[in-house]
């Protein structure tokens, strides 16, 4: 434990600010006083800013260790040995970038502001401003949401984590279970992150939720009915019903199932329905379900204009819009949450260093697989005919995600004309995100039609007369407001919004048995791992360099036991002669990544 405390003691470092535009220029080496942090309201927001930073250090950590190992992309000629030895599947214990320092500076940031917000509220009281009294319980939720966030991360890559709660202002032995709680399983990571967003905490007597949103921009400039210019802090605190969603489709019990289905129905049914005074064809007018928050309240991810999850129907050359819009704070629709980094506030990731072949000095370190390309239809919009991701530069096929545009009838071009500028927004959950939790819900409580369609074209295609007709009685009626008119945005599926192939899924035969086109019955859970394993498919498919890809194969892999479901997606990429290897690896020491905490 002492070679990571080390690193995680830094975590106590916030950000010296003086008037608002200077929030974001961020120093790290600048170490706040423990005795006088939080010494006045304004620290309170100092403080949480603070751990924004940690998370953007952390940005790109699951990218390069993840997507490294994952079905797409592969070294270049020039990539360190370290990352080498990462995509060899080479023991990781040790290496640079398998340490999981980033996140636990984050559970040690957030654990540190929670005791001085204590401390804070217990000093001031009353005398708190009405503003900060109002700001001082979303603060609260927002830090236990990042450090919920941070365990998931720890828990989807490595596997395993220690729980603490103590802010840690001096070393302390891991040993010490008073402090150290010793998570050994995904299952147990999930257990006590839902817990804490459920229940919340207690400070100074009172209780605060997990579950509420702070407005930054509507803080910074609340006389500006226009805070476009701030819009984009919102972004960076993962919002309640994702991340509990995204949590408890790991733990997979019936009860988790049915709360996606019907949280992640009702946020989309009042952003699409309600919202644009729907009424649907079947099912009660307006539908009322009162025993559902109404999300559309919530400051950070309400907006309807941050949540058309897939833009507009049949509009495809807007889908990857958001990753090429740069500086920070010009979001577009798909983003639900993420990281942004502004170049000229000294804020970095390594994104373009690492993807483009045209980046000045040493860098371009990875680049697509020849089996991650042939992955992709001709149509795929994600795939290289298509060019919105990957594109041939310098004589080299690049992933061009985040930093090459050819959007908009414009020629190719780089996002700034000095590409060493360019800070992408990197995405912790998008739009994207809903639609998958929604089939796996559906997939996992029985309801086959629903995941096939959502999966593959969509309602709009799979219902065409859905204006005259009303949906199939096993169908929740809330999709209704999914549909073109009368509000909804037009679903036309998770692939089909991609222009990919349609996945070929078993069916009902009729017998009580389902069977696929080539003639194969499935009993139904047969059928539904087989559906599980298409959305795992399109996953890789969909979040090629997000850092997202690897650790849902690694969750299909934990739920039926499989290790083969990682190999089989992962060892051919590379040359007969390693995948052998990749396999051993995986076989014996499992997908998970190792790193000792306890090793000197």
């Amino acid at each position: 434990m002492k070679r990571i405390l080390r690193y995680l003691l830094l975590a106590v470092a916030a950000l010296p600010v003086t008037a608002c535009d200077d929030f974001f220029n961020t120093d790290p080496d600048t170490l706040i006083n423990v005795d006088e942090y939080i010494g006045d309201e304004n620290e309170m927001y100092r403080g949480y800013l603070g751990i924004i930073t940690r998370m953007q250090n952390a940005g790109d950590h699951a990218i390069f260790l993840t997507d490294t190992r994952c079905n797409f992309l592969e070294t270049a000629p020039n990539a360190p040995v370290a990352l080498q030895d990462i995509y060899a599947y080479k023991p990781t214990d040790g290496n640079e970038y398998a340490d999981p320092s980033c996140y636990y500076e984050i559970v040690v940031a957030c654990n540190d502001y929670l005791a001085k917000m204590e401390e804070y509220i217990q000093k001031v009281g009353a005398g708190i401003s009405e503003v900060g009294a109002a700001n001082f319980p979303c603060l609260i939720s927002s830090a236990l949401r990042i450090k919920v966030w941070a365990y998931y991360m720890l828990g989807s890559i490595y596997g395993e984590a220690y729980w603490f709660d103590d802010p840690l202002e001096e070393m302390k032995n891991l040993d010490d279970s008073s402090i150290f709680t010793h998570l050994t399983d995904m299952r147990a990571i999930v257990d006590r992150c839902v817990a804490l967003l459920d229940n919340g905490i207690d400070l100074a007597g009172e209780h605060y939720a997990a579950d509420l949103d702070m407005n930054l921009s509507e803080w910074i400039d609340p006389e500006n009915n226009d805070n476009d210019r701030y819009e984009y802090w919102d972004y960076f605190t993962p919002p309640f019903l994702i991340l509990r969603a995204e949590l408890v489709s790991w733990r997979g019990e019936q009860a988790d199932w049915i709360w996606i289905k019907d949280n992640i129905l009702q946020f989309l049914y009042m952003i699409y329905g309600n919202n644009a005074g729907y009424i649907p064809h079947n099912g009660p007018s307006p539908i009322t379900t009162p025993d559902y928050p109404d999300y559309t309240n919530s400051n950070n991810i309400g907006e309807a204009k941050k949540y058309y999850a897939c833009t507009i129907p049949n509009q495809h050359s807007y889908y990857m819009n958001f990753f090429n819009e740069e500086p920070a704070g010009s979001v577009k629709y798909m983003l639900i949450c993420g990281l942004m980094y502004d170049y000229d506030n000294h804020q970095r990731n390594r994104i373009v260093q690492y993807f483009c072949p045209a980046y000045p000095g040493d860098g371009f370190y990875l680049q697509p697989s020849q089996y991650g390309i042939s992955q992709y239809s001709e149509t795929d919009i994600r795939g290289l005919t298509q060019q919105q991701t990957m594109y041939t530069i310098n004589g080299s096929v690049a992933f061009t995600k985040y930093y090459y545009s050819r959007e908009g009838g414009l020629s190719p071009h780089y996002l700034r004309t000095k590409i060493f500028e360019i800070e992408p927004i990197i995405p912790l959950f998008r739009g994207h995100d809903l639609h998958f939790l929604l089939a796996e819900a559906e997939n996992h409580l029985g309801n086959w039609h629903p995941a096939k369609v959502l999966l593959n074209n969509g309602l709009e295609n799979e219902f065409p007369d859905r204006g005259t007709k009303p949906l199939p009685d096993d169908w929740d009626s809330r999709y209704l407001s999914w549909f073109g008119t009368g509000g909804g945005y037009g679903n036309i599926g998770i692939a089909g919004m991609a222009l990919g192939n349609e996945h070929p899924l078993p069916v009902p035969d009729g017998n009580g048995l389902f069977v696929d086109d080539e003639g194969n019955t499935y009993t139904e859970q047969e059928r539904m791992k087989a559906y599980d394993l298409a959305l795992a498919d399109e996953y890789l498919l969909e979040y090629t360099g997000e850092g997202k890809a690897y650790s849902y194969l690694c969750k299909m892999a934990e739920r039926y036991g499989d290790p083969d479901i990682v190999a089989d997606r992962v060892a051919p990429k590379y040359s007969d002669a390693m995948q052998a290897d990749v396999r051993a690896s995986i076989a014996t020491d499992g997908y998970f990544i190792k790193w000792n905490l306890a090793g000197e």
